[in-house]
């Protein structure tokens, strides 16, 4: 039992160490970079919509996003936040994304993982639904400056990603 203790001690000491150190970043540390989707509940790799998300240290994001035959990327903006572990956002029109994320990471930090989670009212999470994997990636500069830019964030409904 005596033993049990300890290598539990050691474990929670290990783990404040690595947090406080950023071996493992908390997710408002983590989170900040640009992204693309490489994995998606419900979606073979061959079908999977072209995504890249821009997240910034000043709480602001980036989305752009080509579904289907489009020849450009869709660019969506607004503002996110991070309490804890939950990740939440609006978009530049003031329209909330469709749903509240938990974030997590593998690969130390270079996979972001977003699982939608489903609220009630008052924020307590009911359950668990899609998961999304994202790497680290850039878009090319001039794909960026191509996209049409979604204003109206309520009309794309459908076609959004977050």
């Amino acid at each position: 039992m005596k033993k049990a203790i300890n290598i539990f001690v050691t474990l929670i000491s290990a783990v404040t160490l690595a947090v406080s150190c950023g071996i493992i970043p908390t997710a408002e540390e983590g989170i900040v970079a640009e992204w693309t989707l490489t994995e998606m509940t419900g979606y073979e790799t061959e079908d999977l919509p072209s995504v890249y998300i821009d997240f910034r240290a000043d709480k602001s994001f980036e989305i752009y996003q080509k579904v289907g035959d489009v020849p450009r990327y869709r660019k969506y903006d607004g503002i996110y936040e991070i309490s804890g572990s939950t990740l939440k956002g609006e978009y530049s029109d003031g329209e909330d994304w469709g749903s509240t994320y938990k974030v997590s990471f593998q690969a130390d930090g270079a996979v972001l993982v977003l699982t939608a989670l489903e609220t009630d009212k008052s924020g307590n999470v009911l359950s668990e639904g899609e998961v999304c994997r994202y790497a680290k990636a850039s878009l090319d500069q001039k794909e960026k400056d191509a996209a049409d830019v979604v204003t109206k964030s309520v009309e794309e409904v459908s076609a959004r990603f977050l």
